[in-house]
């Protein structure tokens, strides 16, 4: 998972999600150059929650399945356009 600036600027490759203890691990790559694990604790995503409107966190089911719905567009498109690319012409 990639995160972007508003600029498009890649800001974060998010390689992975783990716990460590009742901590959640984000590792990834900070910029293009920097490997990082970003420990959030339990009472920092609470706060994080805290933070989001109610408009937001009843959106964050539906963008979720978007982004489902999308994903597997994509790559149903990059198994079509590879399947084409096999055949001698």
């Amino acid at each position: 998972m990639k995160m972007f600036s508003k600029e498009g600027v890649e800001m974060m490759d998010v390689k992975s999600f783990l716990l460590d203890g009742d901590n959640l691990v984000m590792k990834g790559k900070m910029m293009g150059s920097m490997n990082t694990a970003v420990y959030i604790k339990p009472e920092d995503l609470a706060e994080a929650v805290s933070l989001m409107p109610w408009k937001v966190i009843l959106k964050i089911p539906v963008l979720y399945f978007k982004g489902l719905f999308r994903r597997g567009k994509s790559e149903d498109k990059k198994a079509t356009s590879d399947d084409t690319d096999n055949y001698k012409w």
